[in-house]
């Protein structure tokens, strides 16, 4: 009897020990999965802020309008130079002065010359008088030679010869008349030789066309001027200079008069103003770029041919932005890694404008919601992390 309940009890403790085994071994997994927490990732919320879009371009700086400065009178000697290199020059200002002793002696020739001129006129029509006088009386001995001859009181000669006496006082007449438009025609000479002489008498002293800096003199003092020599100064009109830069073909479409620019020049700690004054219509076979021009405001110590550096402003608008690290490539494809109630979402995205920081997303992103700060990296779509805000992705700021 006892052994039969022995085989009965048995089994039954077995039950109850393999039981009591299953439990203890369930409550000893839920501990571990509750002591054993998701990875930790660094995510940073989605922002608003500005962001910007622009192109950065190289070149060197140039004037704006380069003026030459010289003088057609040529075999002069330069006796005075009244500006050097750097100078600021005011238009009308004397510049050089050239000596003009030769021009003078031309001048008082030329005086002479319209003496002369003068006198011949005055002694034509003189003879002009003279021979009006002398036509007057031809014409009284025609007529008294005609009505003798009419009568048959005077001879065919005598008519003929009082004829002749007419003929030969109109010709005279007209002989003087023609000197008197050769000698007012030779003072007429003379007046245009003398305003030449005066004119290169006042280029004689080299003034400026313009106001601005004197970029280069080449004329010497005791130096003789020459036609071929080229232009005796150099000068950058108004003092404005301009950044000439080429970029290449596929850039040039996105650019348009009056875009804002940030230059910076060589050597200059702060950056210069500007904008875009012209954009070039056509590209250059050989390397594929097209020039750009970029009007700078005024700066004293801007200097043409200093290198420059300068950031074209294309788009400036708010948006929702990212860092660059937050977002991951497929391909054309781009994705961020959205935490979302500590579960990662990859969801795909819009890219808009980006920088050397950050990039806009236009769609697919709300501002304030958390992102990997550095995707595809640990974490893939599904997974479960432990996030911890931070507030500079660099710096790994946490917030």
């Amino acid at each position: 009897m006892r052994n039969r309940r022995n085989k009965v009890l048995t089994p039954i403790a077995l039950a109850l020990g393999l039981s009591s085994m299953l439990v203890s071994g369930a409550f000893a997994d839920d501990a571990l999965v509750q002591r054993v927490k998701p990875p930790v990732i660094n995510v940073i919320p989605a922002a608003e802020g500005e962001m910007v879009a622009s192109i950065t371009v190289t070149g060197t700086i140039v004037p704006r309008q380069e003026v030459a400065v010289g003088t057609d009178v040529a075999g002069l000697i330069v006796l005075e130079l009244g500006a050097d290199q750097g100078d600021f020059v005011k238009e009308g200002d004397i510049i050089a002065r050239l000596d003009r002793s030769s021009l003078e002696i031309q001048l008082a020739q030329i005086e002479a010359q319209r003496a002369q001129a003068e006198a011949s006129i005055a002694q034509s029509e003189a003879q002009i008088v003279d021979a009006q006088i002398a036509v007057r009386q031809a014409q009284e001995a025609l007529d008294r030679a005609r009505a003798l001859s009419a009568k048959g009181i005077t001879s065919k000669a005598d008519f003929d010869n009082a004829t002749n006496a007419h003929d030969s006082a109109n010709a005279r007449l007209n002989t003087s008349r023609q000197a008197l438009v050769a000698s007012q025609s030779q003072l007429q000479l003379v007046a245009a030789q003398k305003r030449d002489v005066l004119l290169r008498i006042e280029k004689a002293d080299v003034k400026a066309p313009t106001s601005g800096v004197v970029l280069s003199r080449n004329a010497l003092l005791g130096g003789i001027v020459s036609m071929n020599a080229g232009p005796l100064f150099r000068i950058a009109r108004d003092n404005e200079f301009e950044l000439s830069a080429n970029i290449p073909e596929v850039d040039l479409p996105r650019l348009k008069p009056d875009m804002p620019v940030s230059v910076r020049v060589s050597g200059m700690e702060q950056p210069v103003s500007g904008h875009v004054r012209l954009i070039s219509p056509e590209i250059t076979a050989s390397s594929r770029l097209g020039a750009v021009k970029i009007s700078l405001e005024r700066n004293e110590a801007i200097r043409p041919g200093n290198f420059a550096r300068a950031v074209i402003e294309l788009t400036r608008r708010n948006g929702v932005n990212v860092p660059l690290s937050a977002v991951v490539y497929r391909g054309p494809t781009s994705f961020v890694q959205v935490v979302k109630d500590g579960v990662v979402d990859t969801r795909k995205v819009t890219l808009g404008i980006r920088n050397d920081r950050a990039v806009e997303v236009l769609d697919g992103l709300a501002s304030g919601e958390d992102v990997v700060a550095r995707a595809g990296t640990f974490v893939a779509n599904g997974d479960r992390v432990t996030p911890v805000r931070i507030t500079n992705e660099t710096t790994g700021a946490v917030k």
